[in-house]
């Protein structure tokens, strides 16, 4: 099983999901290990590997040379002569060419020589917090994953020694629990455990490796590198599960108040991980499943891995709290920017916690409204975010968004309006929660007028922008492109994601509250005023341009974004090119066979996706939502759309450093911003919308 990749130098992120943390590895050279409350890769070495009879030990290549923490000569005179401490092992890596890495939908697997080293964290569903008790609690909101290692002795004379361990630990977990659990720990906040076993020990030493591989040293508790020692007989094939976990007690946020959800569950780390450990067998189970069901879809392989590789990203940045009122409070942190709950991440990323936790996106639609709205001008609207690096923002603000700027980091009221609404329109429509539509419907009604009055010449399109930006101009989650994508006033993707907006508002509230006529009528006028205007706008070479100002002439693929959001709710008649808007629906597929041919919005170098002809700058994680619209509501399915190599390529190779990245150069994938992120879990629209 899994999913093998030609090129195998890249990093993954393997998140313990609302842990905030994750086993981060697959770089050939560079650091590896466990990192909390963030996701940048460590600069550690994470030793596993082997070491058969008289030959020379071969390891894993995540090692990068590094000194972590003292050794012997901090402690003696400097002028005294050298004391040798022990026999210095030479090892030596294995090389790319030697090693068989494979992607799976729970984790991953590398093979190399004798050993196979597996790692499995993502295993499904999670039940909501209000209404699980609290032994699957444990076991969904546990903050630990599981590492399968397998040492094959079986057609050799001589014993196989084997390693599994870490730079960075402090002390041995055998001290705190009499022996029950063996492994390493970094002070109280994250470690690695085995059951005991008479072929497994602690080894703990200035060279961890050294000790592990020559003789038996007593351990040196005084040193910051720790392995476990595995003893294979001849003619033996032996595997083991380690469990990896974390651990973070007390207040973990400014602003809010919260601390670690798991907190409320777990003692402490080792109680985390003797709790893994009992339960390995059903939970590896689980991810075998999960494994299961993606092999056997009809997806590519290029889309397989795609969706693998997010989805391990997504899971290390979510973040699970409880406030002191015991409520939970749901986090998903934005990649190497650390901002919280992003609104214009949500509304993305919400495809695949309608799956796996739709609980999550009711959740964070709560806090958006209690936290983030405010009041301009002209009605309701939202922040961008809700913080950064564990600080919340006052209420109504952002770490983000700032007054007189017309481009990176001025006010998205608008479109965090529109995700907003898009978010509920889904939430609701997927779930079918009228309890909860019943508690927000007053505010949805608020988003309407909101809308309505920063459309100042009734065309259904934004034409004005929030006073808060007190001079500047509002613009879009594609922030960091050019005008074609990055302004919001009278922009052809805002325009579009407009009529998505009010024509799930209309649908929304003729399914759930058929009473207010009069609200429906005008979310429905609004809509036609935006397509008719959009259809308008279309020029005799057979596409509309990017934004309706000043003899714009850009063109872009996010035009056919908004469809997604009226057919995933289950209204497909109207994004249907025979349906009530059928006209409008036919321009943008006319619009999309013009701008999908190279030079324009297909890289003339690398034939990849291009979101906008004026921008290199292009985001994966919109490719992916595009393509299924294009493939699914639209009927494209010629060789344009089979961009997937391409693009599976580009994180292993241009964007190797920083696990799933959104931003990078269409031209060969290298990293532009947006890295070591969440949001391209898009890709669940592929595999599980279908």
């Amino acid at each position: 099983m899994g999913l093998p990749v030609s090129e195998n130098d890249f990093y993954s992120l393997h998140g313990m999901w609302g842990a905030y943390a994750s086993l981060v590895l697959g770089r050939i050279g560079n650091g590896a290990g466990v990192v909390i409350g963030n996701v940048q890769p460590p600069q550690r070495g994470l030793f596993i590997g082997y070491k058969r009879g008289s030959e020379a030990p071969r390891l894993l290549p995540f090692i990068p040379g590094t000194k972590v923490g003292l050794d012997a000569s901090a402690y003696v005179d400097p002028d005294a002569p050298a004391k040798p401490l022990g026999l210095q092992a030479e090892f030596t890596c294995f090389t790319a060419q030697e090693i068989r890495r494979t992607i799976t939908y729970s984790g991953e697997e590398w093979k190399a020589g004798q050993l196979s080293f597996k790692v499995h964290s993502f295993f499904g569903s999670v039940p909501d917090p209000a209404s699980a008790d609290p032994i699957s609690l444990r076991s969904s909101i546990r903050p630990a994953l599981y590492v399968t290692l397998c040492f094959d002795n079986s057609d050799q004379s001589e014993p196989l020694t084997g390693v599994f361990g870490m730079q960075g630990i402090r002390r041995p977990l055998s001290d705190s629990t009499r022996c029950s659990l063996l492994g390493f720990a970094h002070g109280t906040e994250w470690g690695f455990a085995v059951l005991p076993d008479e072929s497994i020990d602690e080894v703990m030493d200035w060279n961890a490796i050294d000790a592990a591989f020559n003789g038996n040293r007593p351990l040196r508790r005084l040193a910051s590198e720790g392995v476990l020692r595995f003893k294979v007989n001849p003619g033996e094939k032996k595997e083991y599960r380690i469990a990896i976990g974390v651990y973070r007690d007390g207040v973990v946020t400014s602003g809010l108040r919260t601390q670690t959800y798991y907190s409320s569950l777990f003692r402490d780390l080792e109680d985390v991980l003797e709790n893994a450990l009992q339960e390995a067998s059903g939970m590896l189970d689980k991810a075998l499943e999960l494994d299961k069901g993606l092999e056997q879809s009809d997806l590519s392989e290029d889309r397989k891995f795609l969706l693998s590789h997010a989805v391990h990203s997504y899971c290390a940045n979510t973040e699970l709290l409880i406030s002191e009122k015991g409520d939970p409070v749901f986090i998903v942190n934005e990649g190497e920017y650390q901002m919280m709950n992003t609104l214009d991440l949500t509304v993305d990323q919400a495809f695949f916690e309608l799956v796996y936790t739709p609980w999550t996106v009711k959740n964070e639609l709560d806090l958006f409204r209690i936290r983030s709205s405010y009041t301009d001008a002209y009605g309701i609207a939202f922040s961008h975010d809700q913080g950064v690096a564990d600080c919340f923002t006052p209420l109504g603000t952002s770490v983000y968004e700032l007054p007189r700027l017309s481009e990176c980091f001025s006010y998205m009221s608008f479109e965090e309006t529109l995700n907003w609404v898009l978010t509920a329109s889904l939430y609701v429509s997927r779930t079918g929660d009228t309890k909860w539509f019943a508690e927000n419907q007053v505010t949805l009604e608020a988003c309407l007028i909101s809308m309505k009055e920063r459309d100042r010449n009734r065309d259904g399109i934004l034409d004005t922008d929030s006073d808060r930006c007190a001079g500047g101009a509002e613009i879009t989650t594609y922030d960091s492109l050019d005008v074609s994508l990055g302004q919001a006033r009278n922009n052809l993707y805002l325009a579009v994601k407009t009529w998505a907006a009010y024509v799930c508002l209309g649908a929304l509230f003729t399914r759930f509250a058929p009473e207010k006529r009069s609200f429906i009528e005008a979310a429905q006028e609004s809509a036609q005023w935006a397509a008719t205007s959009v259809q308008s706008r279309m020029l005799e070479e057979g596409y509309i341009p990017a934004v309706f100002e000043s003899d714009n002439r850009s063109q872009i693929i996010p035009a056919i974004e908004g469809l997604a959001y009226p057919f995933i709710c289950g209204w497909p008649e109207l994004v249907a090119d025979t349906g009530p808007y059928g006209s409008f629906i036919r321009s943008l597929q006319q619009h999309l066979n013009t701008v999908l041919v190279p030079g324009a919005c297909l890289d003339a170098r690398s034939g990849g996706w291009k979101l906008s002809s004026t921008s290199y700058n292009t985001w994966l994680s919109k490719i992916f939502l595009n393509q299924y619209v294009a493939e699914k509501i639209l009927g494209f399915s010629d060789s344009r759309l089979q961009r997937d190599k391409i693009h599976a390529k580009w994180l292993r190779t241009g964007s190797a450093q920083w696990a799933a990245t959104d931003q990078v150069h269409s031209s060969d994938g290298h990293d532009m911003g947006s890295r070591l992120y969440p949001r391209l879990v898009t890709a669940i629209l592929w595999y599980l919308y279908r």
